[in-house]
């Protein structure tokens, strides 16, 4: 029964789908409304009935509200306009706006997750703040994000916010963020599809099932970054298509805020790490003043005290020793900068010959004996090896070897005052041998284990430091392990002393390989004439007074011209030369002299120690390169082996 005006049709009003009367009834509708509403009606239906959270103001004005309908366990928006067309009659036009409200809230949630104050906050907290932002968006009883790591393989957890005590540590190898992550695109899951889908790819799924799982990859424009997840655990129809699109659009800006925010946490990295380099290369440089002037004081003041008349036959020789030791200081610090420069520049090889282990470890053994003795140390030096094995001689490079194990014995004497120091060696395993020195000193924190390693770093760099040191020792010691194949670490507590091992690769060396007896005392220098280049006056002199006291005649000179006449005029068995004189070029001097004596043996003695220096003196001609300054043993062990 029509009981309203006849002049009132609906389908004069576009977009309006209602007529009711001031009590809310029904008075006639058009078919639109009843998909909308998803419920039967009749002329006698009431408002409430179709919509029950709509609560209309009816009055004389149009009029507009909001209000929430569920169906089918979806939650809508809708917008109730309400249009006075008669006394007591009322037209209403009912509009989906799920979409445009949640418009609305993402532009907002993308204002509020790009304030300046979220930007600059810690990660934890702009995390945080994005799980506050989506829960108005989405019905979530979990929400995580997880990162790709720098490799690109594994997703490591970066936020967990759940319902349900889980633990906070991601599943490793496959799980449903890394097969969404392959996929590339979004997706929602139930949990029958969850439950497929993971036996049919065998993932593993982080957390308790949810009932609607819903994830996007989060893209920049050449990589996948990492996955956002929200899981629902009461409703299996949480979420919609339409949520996938608003959590892939909501996605782009937190990929681009994560992927800003990981640069400007580099940038600051970088900056920290600069600054840290500064101060360290800073107190590195006050250091080095420190460890070169304290034996240039001791050199030059006490070579000046030698020249005093007076002096005691017990005083100079107490005048020695320091200028001896002291020089020998200079000298380890020189060759500690130059050994670094070299391996960082790339410019570093590894000589591998055989080396005897048992005299290695006696060497070293005794090193240590006088070592502690040089030091006044009260303390017992041990040496503990390998008794299981039959092996006597590796290949390694030697002299590097040795190295390393003198700058860890060293560092062990300087900081053990009582107790003992062990060094040592084991093999493990058929692949590597571990080498150790042990010690009961001061011992190291355990912050500092990986820092002791760095270039200029110290456990105390302070300037008031009890301990002397360029704090180079073990920097250049983990650089030579690792061009030797190996790998160095320590084990150490403050007041219980530090263990350092390192490993190399365990390598036999073959019958042709193993050293053959040679007496190195042996001087076959005697009665033998050598010519020797030199335009330094005291490293003349030097060489000269060594010769002479292996019984050897010298003949002098100072430059190219001068051995040139020499060479032309004198007879000589092997010839000494430095690479840089003053009238040209000691490479060429050495060519020169082989066309006249093709067959002599020519040693290089020069301050170069670069390889490529080596490499150019033997491609012009010579048999041996020594590096300045030059041992008189180590002369005598390189003349031997040319005669």
């Amino acid at each position: 029964m029509k009981n309203y005006p006849n002049k009132i049709d609906i389908a004069d009003y576009p977009g309006y789908m209602l007529l009711i009367n001031k009590n809310g009834t029904i008075l006639s509708y058009s078919p639109s409304v009843v998909i909308l509403a998803n419920k039967k009606i009749t002329t006698e239906s009431k408002l409430d009935d179709l919509f029950p959270n709509l609560k209309l103001a009816l009055s004389n004005k149009e009029k507009t509200s909001l209000f929430s309908h569920s169906h089918k366990n979806k939650e809508f928006i809708l917008k109730a306009t309400v249009k006075p067309v008669e006394p007591d009659f009322f037209l209403v036009k009912i509009d989906d706006v799920t979409k445009l409200v949640k418009l609305e809230k993402v532009n907002q949630i993308l204002i509020k997750l790009s304030s300046a104050e979220v930007e600059s906050s810690s990660p934890e907290t702009f995390y945080k703040q994005m799980q506050a932002e989506l829960n108005k968006l989405f019905d979530a009883q979990n929400i995580y994000l997880v990162l790709f790591d720098k490799s690109g393989q594994q997703l490591n957890l970066a936020y967990l916010s759940d319902t349900h005590q889980i633990s906070a540590s991601y599943p490793r190898g496959n799980t449903f963020a890394l097969w969404v992550a392959h996929r590339g695109k979004g997706v929602i899951l139930d949990k029958q599809q969850i439950t497929s889908i993971k036996r049919k790819h065998k993932l593993n799924f982080f957390g308790p099932e949810a009932l609607c799982w819903m994830a996007v990859p989060l893209k920049t424009k050449n990589e996948t970054i990492g996955v956002l997840a929200v899981q629902n655990y009461r409703n299996v129809n949480a979420y919609n298509q339409n949520d996938l699109e608003v959590l892939e659009f909501v996605s782009k800006l937190i990929t681009q805020l994560i992927v800003q925010r990981e640069r400007e946490f580099e940038l600051q990295l970088a900056k920290k790490k600069a600054e840290e380099s500064d101060r360290l290369k800073s107190a590195f440089l006050a250091n080095m003043s420190h460890e070169i002037r304290t034996p240039l004081n001791a050199i030059i003041g006490f070579s000046e005290l030698l020249t005093r008349e007076n002096i005691s036959s017990e005083k100079k020789k107490v005048y020695a020793d320091y200028l001896t030791s002291n020089g020998q200081l200079l000298l380890t610090l020189i060759d500690d900068i130059i050994e670094l420069s070299k391996i960082e520049a790339g410019i570093y090889s590894i000589r591998r010959q055989a080396v005897n282990i048992g005299e290695l470890f006696t060497e070293l053994h005794q090193y240590a004996i006088n070592e502690k003795k040089r030091q006044r140390k009260d303390i017992s030096i041990i040496r503990n090896i390998d008794f299981n094995t039959n092996i006597t001689h590796i290949l390694a490079d030697s002299e590097r070897l040795r190295q390393v194990m003198l700058n860890l014995i060293n560092n062990a004497v300087k900081f053990t005052n009582k107790g003992s120091i062990t060094i040592g060696y084991s093999t493990p395993n058929n692949a590597t041998i571990e080498f150790f020195v042990r010690d009961t000193g001061i011992g190291i924190p355990k912050h500092l284990h990986d820092a002791i390693f760095e270039r200029f770093r110290q456990v105390d760099d302070s300037p008031r430091r009890n301990f002397s040191g360029a704090g180079l020792g073990l920097a250049i010691s983990k650089r030579l392990v690792e061009l030797m194949g190996g790998k160095i670490r320590v084990e150490s507590e403050p007041e219980k002393g530090s263990t350092f091992y390192f490993t190399i690769p365990l390598i036999l060396p073959n019958v042709e390989q193993l050293p053959t007896n040679k007496n190195a005392d042996t001087n076959k220098t005697a009665n033998r004439t050598i010519l020797v280049v030199e335009d330094n006056e005291a490293n003349l002199t030097y060489l000269n007074d060594v010769l002479s006291f292996l019984n050897a005649k010298c003949i002098s000179a100072t430059s190219f011209n001068t051995a040139i006449k020499l060479s032309q005029k004198e007879h000589f068995d092997a010839a000494l030369i430095d690479i840089q004189l003053p009238d040209d070029d000691g490479l060429k001097l050495i060519a020169e002299l082989k066309k006249t004596y093709p067959n002599i043996p020519i040693i290089v003695q020069s301050a170069f120690t670069l390889n490529e220096y080596k490499e150019r003196a033997m491609e012009a001609g010579a048999s041996a390169y020594l590096t300045k300054p030059i041992a008189a043993k180590e002369l005598l062990n390189e003349l031997n082996k040319l005669f």
